[in-house]
């Protein structure tokens, strides 16, 4: 199953095979905090989850991953439902989600962080 099969279908959670990767992903509901103009709220937020991600060895630090983020991201915006990016293991991706406008989840364990972003 690829991304464009997972979302369309009413599985919940899957493997998706895309080119020189593979990730485990879900469709998940969230109380996250959703920042207003007046104060910060947490809502229960409609969320696509990435799990486990999986790039090819030969592929890693080629732009791969990025890619398949920025795409994840247009479909959660397109379908109206945050990204939320699991225990994350590679400390080089904490700057580049960062930099990309997640926050980190309140209380989250440091030695893998769990992300999110919110479509504005």
């Amino acid at each position: 199953m690829n991304l464009d099969e997972f979302l369309t279908s009413t599985e919940r959670n899957a493997w998706i095979d895309e080119p020189h990767m593979k990730a485990y992903v879900r469709k998940s509901n969230r109380l996250l905090t959703v920042k207003t103009l007046q104060n910060p709220t947490l809502t229960h937020t409609p969320c696509l989850d990435m799990a486990t991600v999986e790039v090819d060895e030969d592929r890693r630090s080629g732009g791969v991953l990025t890619l398949f983020i920025k795409r994840f991201e247009r479909e959660a915006k397109r379908l109206n439902r945050g990204v939320f990016v699991e225990s994350i293991l590679e400390p080089r991706l904490i700057p580049f989600l960062t930099k990309n406008g997640y926050a980190f989840v309140p209380h989250t364990c440091m030695d893998a962080p769990c992300m999110y972003k919110i479509p504005a």
